[in-house]
This record gives structure tokens, sequence and C-alpha cells, in this order.
């Protein structure tokens, strides 16, 4: 400890290292094709987002690094994978191997023709913007030039000298025009907690603002999900999702829930459509079944959000079209079905829906009485958040 002094002057390294150890860091591998098509690439702790306009990433490779050497060799493009918690032998695998570092593991070419492994929570095709010098590292800025989400799943982290994952008890977005919302949602915080804890799955609280439905706060998991979180994630107010507002607003707000995809309906279907916040109302919850076409759907609104040039409005509404049938049928399910989700009113001070919370499904089938158990213990969680909700205020 002699060479850290109060001036500043001196830092020990091993000092250095063991202080900065206590922030947690995410595990990326940086990836690129050599001349012969091969994968060449390298572990990396040091990644970070640095500009939305232009989207801008970088990494920090030290300067005597072999592997970066390797990487940087190949040109001026690669690929940013964010490593899954389970993929612990895969970060280690390519941080130590001096040769045939991917041997074993399955990848694919991204669009632009870099390797992108299996099962990486999301991966960034960049190509490099400049080169800073960093002291004994190199800073590398990427122009991001793709992007996508990979597997479901927490990523992995680094912190204190080892490997783990972090999965929060609960999320909550950070949207402004949320505000007014977030003070009653996170009220109803250890509902959703210990629902999620119960019936091992994901709860979302949902909230309306304007035509949009914000998905503000989230607790659990669930394998179902397309994105590693749907916290933020922006849906238009439009059948069939969204049925607890229709039902439980007034009726101008069910005119807007059913206007947006009554052009596409012929009369049968519209009157059907309009039995459904009456329907909902008499079982106190709506229910979606069917995950393909309820992940297609997610998919889609998710690449919207994202700004995804190449995904149109007119997909998004193909995409609801197509889940239309799977919500809110008439009849009880009368077999196992593809639970994707049961949703609850929330009602706040002045007895009107605050939000919704949304109880997501398991993979595979679920059986009828397993619904009903769920649908109770929904239903019982967002009436115990109305009452909390109404004690406060």
């Amino acid at each position: 400890m002699s060479d850290r002094t109060q001036g500043g002057t001196r830092i020990e390294a091993r000092h250095f290292r063991e202080v900065l150890g206590q922030y947690p860091t995410g595990v990326v591998v940086v990836t690129a094709p050599d001349t012969a098509g091969e994968p060449v690439g390298m572990t990396v702790g040091s990644f970070t987002s640095v500009s939305l306009d232009p989207p801008l990433v970088a990494f920090l490779p030290s300067k005597t690094s072999s592997s970066w050497a390797a990487l940087r060799a190949t040109g001026d493009r690669f690929c940013i994978n964010v490593l899954r918690a389970d993929q612990e032998d895969l970060c280690r695998a390519v941080a130590m191997r001096k040769s045939d570092k991917f041997a074993g593991f399955e990848w694919h070419r991204s669009p632009a023709g870099n390797p992108v492994l299996e099962d990486a929570v999301v991966w960034i095709d960049c190509v490099t913007d400049r080169i800073h010098d960093g002291g004994d590292h190199d800073i590398v800025v990427g122009r991001v030039v793709d992007l996508d989400f990979g597997s479901s799943g927490d990523p992995l982290l680094f912190f204190r000298g080892g490997y783990g994952s972090f999965r929060p008890s609960s999320l909550v977005s950070g949207d402004s025009d949320l505000l007014s919302h977030l003070g009653l949602i996170d009220l109803a915080r250890p509902q959703m907690e210990s629902l999620a804890a119960d019936l091992d799955t994901e709860v979302t609280a949902i909230a309306l603002v304007g035509d949009e439905m914000i998905l503000a706060a989230a607790a659990g998991h669930t394998d179902i999900a397309v994105s590693p979180t749907r916290v933020g994630q922006r849906l238009p107010f439009m059948a069939p999702i969204g049925s607890c507002f229709a039902a439980w607003g007034d009726d101008e707000l069910c005119e807007r829930w059913i206007a947006r995809v009554a052009d596409g309906m012929d009369a049968a279907e519209l009157a059907a459509l309009r039995g459904v916040p009456e329907l909902v109302r008499q079982r106190g919850y709506a229910i979606a079944v069917g995950h393909r076409e309820g992940a297609h759907l997610e998919s889609v609104a998710t690449r919207i959000n994202a700004g995804d040039p190449g995904t149109s409005p007119d997909d998004l509404r193909k995409a609801f079209f197509s889940a239309l049938p799977g919500y809110n049928r008439p009849e009880d399910p009368d077999g196992d079905v593809e639970l994707r989700s049961l949703s609850a009113p929330v009602f706040g001070p002045d007895g009107r829906i605050a939000y919704m919370l949304t109880l997501w499904g398991r993979p595979g089938l679920t059986s009828p009485a397993d619904i009903r158990q769920r649908a109770q213990a929904l239903v019982q969680a967002a009436a115990a958040a109305s009452r909390v909700v109404a004690d406060v205020a």
C-alpha cells in the first residue's frame, strides 16, 4: 500500500482493481470473422453504450491482449454478444483459450456476417468508428449498424472477482409520462412480488397513457417473454389487448379500444368484440391463450417501439388480428391450453381503473384447474392492491 499516496499520484494496481470490483459489470464476447470466415473474439467486462444519435457503443480492451490484436486484424466490423447467466463456460473458454476459442459452442452469422453466439441475451453489430488512447487500454468506439434480442434470460455479471447473475425482485419504468401512475403502482409492489414468487412467473403492471399502454413495472420472470425485460414497452390501445381498460372504463374508452380494429371486421366479429368488455367484467379478469400468436404480437410491437424501419404499423395490425381469436373466448377452457396471460384491474382512489396487473403464463400447456387457481390468485392480489391504494389515499 505504500505506493498509494494521499495526493493521488500513485495508485496500487491491486487496490484499484479491488475497489472498482465492487461495481458489477456485464460480460460480453466481442466477435468477428477471420479471413477464413471462422470466429475470433475476446471476453470483455468493460462494454458500455455511448450515444443514441448516432448509435454508438464502446469496449475497452487491453493494449497487450493477443485476442484484441487478432480481433483488430480482422478489419473494422465486430459483434457484441451479451452473455446469458448460464454461459460462464463460454465466457471462460473465450478468455482462456489461445486458439479454437469457440470449439464446442454454437453460433450463427448476423446479417452483416459477424458471429452471433447461440443463447446470448442480445447481439449488436458494429463497425469501428474510432479508437482512442486510454492508458494501458484502447477505447474502441463502434457505430451500431444492427442489433436484436437473442435468448431470454438474465445476463452474466462480473462482480468482486467472480461471475454470477442478478435477478431483481421487480423493475419499474423511468418514463416521465408515467409519473402520475408510478406512485399508485409502487404501492402494489409487495402484491406483485409475492404473486410472482408464489406462482413462479412474471407479473407486470400496465398503465394506459393516452392511446398507449405502457408496461410500467414487473416482478418475477417467465420464459415466454420475447425480450429480456418488458418494462418500458409500449403497445397501442386497441383490441384484443387492454380489455380490462375497456371493461372497467367508460363508453368512450371502450369505443376507442374497438375503433382501431373495426374496419377490418365483419358484423358478426364486431358484435362479438363489443361483448368482450361485459364478459371480462363478469369473469373479473381477462384471459389470453396461444403462445405463438402472442409472442409474434409482442415481437412486432417490440420492433415497432425500437424504431425498426422494416416493421410497419400494418405489420402490427396484422399481428393483432392474428392474436385476436386467443383473447377472451366466451367459453372457459375445457382442456389444457397454452396460457399466455391473465389480467385484472387495480382501482385508484377515485374508484376508476388505475392500471391492470397481468400474470404471464409458462411454457407448455396449463390445465383448466390451474388457470382457475392462477386467476383467483391474480384477482385477489389486484383487490389487495386496490385496498392499499384506497387506504393510502
